[in-house]
């Protein structure tokens, strides 16, 4: 893997991820658009691709949506408001214990679909 080239566009992307909250590639774009117009729809998937493959953010495909990131990169599982799309972070999910004998775990991605208070969930 080749070092990323530092440059104001891929810092804007980056950027743009964190002020947003577990955006996709789509959201991140039209988040610039007013900020940052010089950056392209392709600049923002290539850099949040890269992002991704480097680890620098982690990447989720969250169920039957367009992949979303997160530059969040600890261990954590995610809620997601399945009327609004909203995405959380759930801190200290643990690993299942039934795993088979002799498997070593690298990663756990867990989604927990419902529908947040905001959309009417009235719990």
């Amino acid at each position: 893997m080749t070092p990323q080239r530092r440059t104001a566009q891929k810092q804007a992307v980056f950027d743009a991820l964190c002020a947003l909250d577990h955006p996709s590639a789509t959201e991140v774009f039209e988040y610039l658009q007013g900020r940052e117009p010089a950056v392209s729809r392709g600049t923002v998937f290539r850099a949040l691709a890269a992002f991704s493959e480097s680890g620098k953010v982690k990447k989720l495909r969250l169920l039957g949506d367009e992949a979303h990131y997160d530059s969040n990169t600890s261990p954590h599982a995610h809620a997601r408001c399945r009327l609004c799309g909203r995405v959380w972070d759930i801190e200290n999910v643990p690993l299942p214990r039934s795993l088979p004998a002799g498997f070593c775990p690298e990663a756990c991605e867990v989604e927990v679909s419902g529908v947040c208070d905001a959309c009417g969930c009235g719990r």
